[in-house]
């Protein structure tokens, strides 16, 4: 541990001795009248059935109240209590966060795949079904919501789960809030926020400023972002939402997959090819998204939404052929949907049409220094759909039924060599009401997923074109699930069958060491059982939850009854919390992650690990005026485990250090 570390993790332990003393005397003060969960209504099912009730499995978790103690770097810290999730890749801000949910997304050699982002009602996930959130406001995070499972029937292709992301409208008795985060390896955060509220109008203003020097060599960032959102009631029956997002980074670096050899010797050394070659990535994003909803009546409203996106991305890689990428993004979409509700039965339909256009150009990388253009083409996706959901309640029962139509057509240079899909994903669940409170489920739905333009373009013969033997994986899931809530409980219980053709899996050829290419590997199957549980008492709030999976290649040609790569076998979370009207938070979390494989064949085994996490934090308040501190332990005991493995990587190169035990500092005041 550095000095500074040390230095913080000392100033942590006398916050929190500081913190304590007002513990006795705010528990004495507190009222002991119990905690009533609410019944939660949510937006990713796309209607306003309560969570308790819908016959699928759906994450909701607030987090609005912790905010003031996280430490805001990655949207990991806000996912590790979901069961069937699992994240990877936190501390690779030029990879960025990867994200798999029962096995959708795990493939991803950067980003996320196959699992769709929302946020504020706006897709996050580019119509081709790639993920960045290097571009989302954490500081403003309220609560978020996962829908787990194929959902191509609600939101089309690469829609093996959703991860639905709702910000602040304002902040809470404020009009402005500044937030500063300073940690271990050079950690900088600096977050400003205004806002202003009257009856009909909510504005916010955010901007974001995040430099760090990384854990490992080569593992640095500098990031700015800013963030507007504004709600306006053009009428007692209608409202519109606009929002906007900015976001600049100059420099995110890359220290590469390195051997089980090269870690043992040095734990946070960069590759040294990443180092000769300069690997980082430069991005420049811009959004904008605008959300109308109307009500005419009690039974008749319509929501919309459009937007527009382009992503300018520069990189290098670790090699000379191509080495250095040069891709101008842009993507738009427009939306629709109308619900009608009769007696019991409520019914949707809706059309979207989604596009998207990429610029790939790649270069030679000379040693870090750009050489003459090696490959240049145009790639363009769109896609054209048409759904229909109802839902009925028939005494005890509960029906869901939905049913879209996806028209997508992909190519380069003009369609040279297009490619047409035209897929129809139904989904059906039912619930049965055993008790106000309690409610079993079954649910059957599917999953389509077309490969990203990158992974098309990924061609192993090294030419320009698509690589036209990669095909779109289809997937089918089973699920049998039990919901509780009380006064002061919540739990959740399933148990899935997910069976899949055609799964794509990324592998590495010597000739481009460090670059992604992909296949499809036939059939696999998933199955597994997730659990859930929330227990609140006065001030304190216990959660936990726990996934127990299998992930196994089916056909005979291909691995037969091996474990899919990425994905571990077991994981356990384990979370309590204190909170006191907003005067004094803190967090400790546990949570253990079952080994895993770094290749196709189960030659390499990727042992479990541990972490530990303590995060503390004081408000003080004067009249408007309201200071707080805080702060954070991550992987309290220093376990040593791995951020990130590189699937099937060339030279076993899989591993990808994670830090040690580090600390950081907050400070915020609002007035």
């Amino acid at each position: 541990m550095t000095i500074i570390e040390s230095r913080i993790s000392k100033s942590i332990i006398i916050v929190s001795f500081f913190c304590n003393s007002f513990f006795s005397k705010a528990q004495n003060n507190s009222n002991t009248a119990t905690v009533t969960l609410k019944e939660v209504v949510l937006n990713s099912p796309k209607t306003s059935t309560a969570l308790n009730k819908l016959p699928l499995a759906v994450s909701f978790q607030e987090v609005e109240q912790y905010q003031n103690i996280f430490q805001q770097i990655t949207l990991q810290d806000y996912l590790r209590a979901i069961p069937g999730l699992f994240t990877q890749n936190a501390n690779n801000y030029a990879q960025d966060l990867r994200v798999s949910l029962r096995g959708f997304g795990a493939r991803s050699a950067f980003g996320i795949r196959g699992v769709k982002i929302i946020v504020d009602g706006i897709p996050e996930t580019t119509p081709d079904g790639q993920g960045q959130i290097d571009n989302i406001p954490l500081g403003l995070l309220k609560n978020l919501e996962v829908l787990r499972g194929p959902s191509a029937s609600l939101y089309g292709n690469a829609s093996g789960g959703v991860i639905y992301l709702n910000t602040i409208d304002y902040i809470e008795g404020k009009n402005f809030q500044f937030r500063t985060r300073l940690g271990a390896f050079g950690l900088q955060s600096y977050q400003l926020t205004g806002s202003v509220k009257n009856d009909k109008t909510t504005a916010l203003i955010h901007a974001n400023r995040l430099l760090t020097d990384g854990f490992r060599n080569n593992s640095g960032l500098e990031q700015n972002l800013f963030n507007l959102k504004i709600k306006h009631k053009l009428n007692p029956s209608s409202k519109i939402q606009f929002q906007m997002n900015y976001t600049q980074s100059p420099r995110a670096e890359d220290a590469g997959g390195i051997t089980l050899e090269d870690s043992e010797q040095d734990w946070s050394q960069a590759r040294q090819r990443n180092l000769d070659y300069d690997t980082y990535e430069s991005i420049e994003h811009f959004k904008i998204g605008l959300n109308w909803s109307k009500n005419w009546s009690d039974r008749i409203d319509l929501n919309t939404y459009g937007f527009y996106s382009s992503r300018d991305f520069y990189g290098k890689l670790p090699f000379e052929n191509g080495g250095i990428i040069d891709l101008t993004r842009n993507y738009f979409g427009l939306g629709s949907r109308l619900n009608y509700k009769v007696g019991k039965n409520n019914l949707q339909v809706a059309a979207e049409f989604l596009n998207q256009s990429d610029q790939r150009d790649r270069y030679l990388n000379i040693l870090g220094s750009q050489g003459s253009i090696s490959f240049s083409q145009k790639e363009k996706f769109q896609n054209l759909s048409f759904s229909i959901l109802d839902e009925l309640k028939l005494g005890e029962l509960f029906f869901r039924l939905s049913l879209r139509y996806d028209d997508i057509r992909l190519g380069t240079d003009g369609f040279s060599q297009d490619q047409f899909y035209q897929v129809i994903n139904p989904s059906l669940g039912v619930s049965l009401e055993l008790t106000p409170n309690q409610h079993l489920y079954a649910n059957f739905s599917t999953s389509f997923e077309t490969p990203a333009l990158s992974e098309l373009s990924a061609n192993p013969s090294g030419t320009e074109g698509f690589n036209l033997e990669l095909n779109p994986s289809e997937a089918v899931s089973y699920e049998l699930g039990w919901k509780s809530q009380g006064q002061k409980f919540k739990i959740e219980s399933n148990l899935f069958l997910i069976e899949s053709s055609n799964e794509i899996l990324p592998y590495e050829l010597e000739e481009f060491p460090g670059r992604s290419f992909y296949r499809n590997t036939g059939a696999t199957q998933r199955y597994g059982f997730e659990l859930a549980a929330l227990y609140n008492y006065q001030h304190w709030e216990l959660k936990t939850s726990v996934t127990q999976a299998k992930y196994l290649f089916k056909d005979v040609n291909n691995n037969l009854g091996n474990a899919l790569p990425g994905i571990p076998n077991s994981q356990i979370f384990f979370q309590l919390g204190y909170t006191l009207t907003n005067d004094l938070n803190f967090l400790i979390s546990a949570e253990h992650v079952g080994e895993l494989f770094a290749d196709n064949s189960n030659s390499v085994k990727v042992e479990s690990f541990r972490r530990v996490r303590f995060q503390i934090g004081k408000s003080f308040n004067f009249n408007r005026l309201e200071i707080s501190f805080s702060g954070g332990i991550n992987n309290l005991f220093n376990e040593r485990y791995f951020d990130n493995i590189r699937l099937n990587a060339f030279g076993r190169r899989y591993y990808e250090p994670a830090p040690g035990r580090n600390a950081y500092l907050g400070f915020q005041i609002g007035i």
